[in-house]
Order: structure tokens, then sequence, then C-alpha cells
């Protein structure tokens, strides 16, 4: 009876470290300049692996095993991550990112991370674990001017949704807020010191005599390409 209680033991055991290889984990990390492409490399990526304390009552209580992966975004900007979790169900992941050796493939200038998460729990079902869109943007000088260069007098009337594309999460012009109306013969400009660069879209109504009209546009801004930011009605 003790042989068999032994051996019982030993195979329950392994089963708990065997892998899944039916199925595996797999998900990308994409890091570029949105508006170019331009690949980013060296993003690190560290995954591991933990499971809830054996023999603890407390609630969120965990200890992590040896399993670590790491690696990098290559010179295309990609890194392609597969690998095969426990089968026992007990084991989940973490990744976590360090952005503190990233390489631009051309540009060499201030950038600002855009959203980008520095930790995340990895799904083990890859029907629901996402793939990682990792975003820099150029920090740059702006000039901005907003101008009613057509005025027909104090009647006239402008509102305006501005957004940089490349920095929303979501963009939806039917959610988003609109400015106050600018009225009669309109003007603002001013210099942003430190804007970020990207393809900035904005949506406009103008009323004159009476009548409405819209208009929906994008602007590059972008360093070496253009720094004005100049919306004229």
């Amino acid at each position: 009876m003790r042989l068999l209680l032994f051996v019982s033991f030993g195979i329950l055991l392994f089963s708990c470290k065997r892998l899944d290889k039916k199925h595996p984990i797999e998900f990308t990390i994409h890091s570029h300049i949105p508006y170019s492409g331009e690949p980013i490399s060296g993003v690190k990526y560290t995954i591991v692996e933990y499971r809830s304390k054996k023999f603890s009552n407390k609630l969120g209580d965990i200890e992590y095993t040896d399993f670590k992966l790491e690696g990098f975004t290559d010179a295309s900007g990609w890194a392609r991550i597969s690998f095969f979790p426990k089968k026992n169900l007990d084991y989940m992941y973490e990744i976590y990112f360090d952005y503190s050796n990233i390489q631009f493939a051309s540009y060499s200038g201030d950038y600002s991370l855009i959203n980008a998460p520095s930790f995340d729990l990895i799904n083990r079902d890859n029907d629901n674990q996402r793939d990682y869109n990792i975003k820099a943007l150029p920090l740059m000088q702006i000039h901005y001017k907003l101008e009613n260069v057509n005025c027909l007098g104090s009647a006239d009337s402008m509102r305006i949704i501005l957004r940089n594309y490349d920095e929303a999460y979501h963009l939806d012009f039917n959610y988003e807020i609109w400015s106050p109306y600018a009225m009669g013969c309109y003007s603002n400009s001013h210099q942003i010191d430190h804007g970020l660069a990207g393809r900035y879209v904005y949506k406009m109504q103008v009323i004159r005599n009476g009548n409405l009209t819209e208009y929906i546009d994008t602007i590059l801004i972008a360093p070496g390409v253009n720094n004005n930011l100049f919306i004229e009605y």
C-alpha cells in the first residue's frame, strides 16, 4: 500500500509540470513610429511564471517559479513570442516591458511613448491574448495657427475638433467634444515647444451668411517634414 501511494504521488507531481504542447501561448510585439512605420528595436520583454502560494489562505498570495523568458524587438520592430505553458492551469504568466534601451531606425531626438504598457497578465487562451502595439512619437516644436481668412463679419462662427490621430487610442468624431464657437474675424496663433509629432485630424464647422460648411482634413506634423499646424477657413 505504501508503494502504491508513493507511485501515485510521483505521477501527480510529474503531471503538474508537464507542458501543454497542444496549446502554446503565442502573440506579437510591434514597436514603431505609427505615422511613418519606422521600426523601434530594443524593447525588452520578460515573461515570468507564478501560481497561488501553497498552503496559504491569503488572497493574492503567489509564488514565482524559476521560469523566465526574455527577448527584444528586432531591427524590424517585431518580436514574435511562442512558448508552451505548464499543462496544470494553476500556473499563470505575466509580461514586463523595459524601454530603457530602445533604438529608432533613423530618428535620434526626444520622444514620448504612447500608452506603452509596463506590465500585463498573459491569457492562456490565444483567442483572448492580445498582441502589443507599442508606439512612440517624436517631440518637436510646432507652430500653430487657426484663422478666419475669408471673414464676412462678426456673424461668422466656427467650431473645431482637433486631435492627433497617432496619439489617440481611439478616435470617433461622433463622441468627441467640440471647441467653443469662435466668432467673427477670428485669429489665434502660438508655439508649442514640446508638441507630439503625428497626423493631426480636424473636423470643422463654419457658418457664413447662415450657410453651414463642414471640413475634415489631416495635416502631418513630423521632424524634417513639417512643423506648421496652420488651419485656415
